[in-house]
């Protein structure tokens, strides 16, 4: 951290892991609500890839890389406790 110290770089006491803020958590559930909502079992992992992928839609994900800002200020609010994501 010493070389944010030299630039004047506020550092902020953050926690390791904060799933608020961890977008790749719904992205998760987004893939084992595409994998296991039919019961379908698939026979390669390149099969399963291309099912999960196929069911997500471009949009989805826009829609949670476009949360970002307002998940850090709800974190924020919360100074730093859960939020509402």
């Amino acid at each position: 951290m010493n070389g944010f110290s030299t630039k004047k770089i506020k550092v902020l006491a953050w926690p390791a892991n904060s799933p608020d803020l961890n977008l790749i958590e719904n992205v998760w559930g987004l893939f084992a609500r595409a994998v296991y909502g039919h019961g379908k079992m698939f026979q390669t992992v390149a099969e399963l890839k291309d099912a999960v992928w196929d069911k997500i839609q471009p949009s989805h994900l826009e829609s949670l890389t476009n949360s970002g800002n307002n998940r850090l200020f709800q974190v924020m609010l919360k100074f730093g406790g859960p939020s509402s994501y």
